[in-house]
């Protein structure tokens, strides 16, 4: 047992250079604030009949809507922490107010009657980087620092991150077992998904994938992508304890969301930009590239990576 908890204590608390955490924290927050923006007029407009209101997540503290302005002003404030946090501007307090901002506007968007799973992992990044020293690097506040060593204290963060997004795609597993059993291996049940998901929105006039149509027809794929589906979302426990796995499982899990972007035209934008996935890998050397250099010696204090 002692053995055990030794490994896993290395594992865990693995020392990273600040700015692969800063890295991180950075991509997270430039893609929530433009998702938050592209989604505006679902995050921050609620006229909708006061019945319809069923609160969900941290909003269940309320007993009717909010007045209409209030959740406008709340979506500002967000943007405005959000933009805060990516810059690593005063981030003892816009971290963790962009974290708990972002937690409210998705739980209040949430409670008019379709709850969004997709912005769960994101959201539960956002509160892991805003509550460590994502800002160490990389950023406004480090300007004001000495020079930051690498330490546990920036590893652990990743560690949990990429668990995260593990237990995000076992969670999904599980679902699939429990809601069909081992059929789901069998293939008919994915393809008969699509075929219902396209007919559904093609019945109500909603955008249906022009694919879907051609690819039920064809039966001989459907047990095989089933199978590795399953396989994906289940083994991520694994790849945490062997990172040299994490680039296969990445893309296995990149090209499944593309599958579903093609067959059924439903984006999960997180996993596809690749962000999800970032705490895996040494995302730092992206600032390496090109006219991103320039761009982090404009933006930040530079220390060399």
């Amino acid at each position: 047992m002692k053995r055990l908890l030794s490994a896993l204590d290395a594992r865990f608390m693995a020392s990273a250079p600040p700015e692969r955490l800063a890295t991180v924290r950075f991509l997270c927050g430039a893609f929530a604030v433009g998702y938050f923006i592209l989604r505006g007029h679902v995050m921050a407009d609620f006229r909708h009949a006061p019945g319809v209101f069923a609160p969900v997540g941290i909003a269940s503290v309320l007993s009717s809507p909010l007045p209409a302005a209030l959740p406008f002003v709340i979506y500002l404030l967000t943007l405005g922490a959000g933009v805060a946090f990516t810059l690593g501007f005063r981030f003892r307090l816009s971290g963790p107010l962009f974290a708990l901002l972002s937690l409210w506007v998705t739980s209040y968007r949430n409670s008019w009657g379709m709850i969004f799973h997709n912005d769960n992992l994101l959201v539960m990044h956002l509160i892991v980087l805003g509550g460590c020293d994502a800002a160490a690097a990389l950023s406004f506040d480090a300007g004001r620092r000495g020079p930051v060593v690498d330490g546990p204290r920036f590893g652990w963060p990743l560690k949990l991150l990429s668990i995260l997004t593990a237990l995000a795609y076992v969670l999904a597993g599980v679902a699939k077992l429990k809601g069909t059993g081992l059929s789901w291996l069998h293939g008919d049940v994915l393809r008969n998904y699509i075929a219902y998901d396209a007919l559904r929105k093609l019945q109500i006039g909603s955008f249906a994938s022009p694919l879907a149509p051609y690819l039920v027809q064809v039966e001989w794929p459907f047990a095989a992508l089933s199978i590795m589906t399953m396989v994906l979302e289940l083994v991520g426990p694994v790849v945490i304890w062997f990172p040299r796995l994490a680039l296969v499982w990445a893309l296995g899990l990149w090209g499944f969301h593309l599958g579903v972007l093609v067959s059924m035209a439903i984006a999960f934008p997180y996993p596809l930009s690749g962000i999800a996935f970032a705490p895996l890998f040494r995302c730092e050397r992206v600032w390496q590239l090109g006219g991103l250099r320039r761009v982090r010696g404009r933006l930040f204090p530079a220390r060399p990576v």
